[in-house]
C-alpha cells in the first residue's frame, strides 16, 4: 500500500511540470487558450495561457511551452511560458529588453537609455496630441505634412522654420510680372 501511494505521488510530481508544443491559439477569450501536444501522442485542448500584465502576444504554431499541472492533475493544465526559438531576438546585452515579432520588426530598450525600433511602417494613433520634448529632431528622409501647421514657441512668438536653407519667416518671392518681391509671410 505504501509503495503504491509513493508511486502515485512520484507520478504526480513527474507530471507537475512539462514541456509542450503549441498547435493552435484561440485569442478570443478573456484568457487566451491554446491546444498543445505533450508527451508522445498526448494532446490537450482549451489550456489557459497566462501572460504577464501589460503584454500580450499570439505565439506562432510550433512555439514551445512550459506547462503546469495545477494540483498535480493532468486534466487541469496551464501554460505559464511560451517561447519561439526561431523568432526571438538574439545576442542582446545584459539588461536589454525587447518586444519583437516573427517577421523581424522590434522595439529594443538598451543601455544608455537608447530605444531602437525597427519596422517598415510606424502608425501612431493619438486622440489628442503627440509631444516631442527634445532640443533637436532629425529626419533623414522626406517629410510630408498633411494639413496645416503652425510655428510657435511656448510664448506664442514664432520661431523660424528652415527648409533647404530657406527661412519660413524671412523668405520672399520675386514676381517677374510685377517686377517686385512679395512681403515676408505673416505669422499669427
Amino acid at each position: 500500500m505504501e509503495i503504491k501511494m509513493f508511486s502515485q505521488l512520484k507520478r504526480k510530481l513527474q507530471l507537475l511540470v512539462s514541456r509542450a508544443v503549441v498547435n493552435i491559439v484561440n485569442d478570443s477569450f478573456k484568457q487566451q487558450n491554446v491546444q498543445v501536444s505533450l508527451l508522445s501522442g498526448e494532446t490537450a485542448d482549451d489550456v489557459e495561457r497566462f501572460q504577464n500584465y501589460g503584454h500580450t502576444s499570439v505565439p506562432p504554431t510550433g512555439s514551445e511551452a512550459i506547462m503546469l499541472s495545477v494540483g498535480g492533475k493532468r486534466q487541469h493544465l496551464v501554460a505559464v511560458v511560451v517561447d519561439n526559438k526561431t523568432a526571438r531576438l538574439k545576442d542582446l546585452k545584459i539588461a536589454d529588453s525587447a518586444v519583437y515579432h516573427a517577421e523581424g520588426h522590434y522595439l529594443l530598450l538598451t543601455e544608455e537609455q537608447l530605444v531602437k525600433m525597427l519596422c517598415k511602417n510606424l502608425h501612431v494613433i493619438a486622440d489628442e496630441l503627440i509631444l516631442f520634448e527634445t532640443p533637436q529632431t532629425q529626419f533623414t528622409g522626406n517629410v510630408r505634412i498633411m494639413g496645416g501647421y503652425s510655428v510657435t514657441t511656448g510664448t506664442s512668438t514664432a520661431s523660424d522654420h528652415i527648409s533647404g536653407n530657406v527661412s519660413f519667416l524671412n523668405h520672399v518671392h520675386y514676381c517677374q510680372k510685377c517686377g517686385t518681391t512679395t512681403s515676408k509671410p505673416m505669422v499669427g
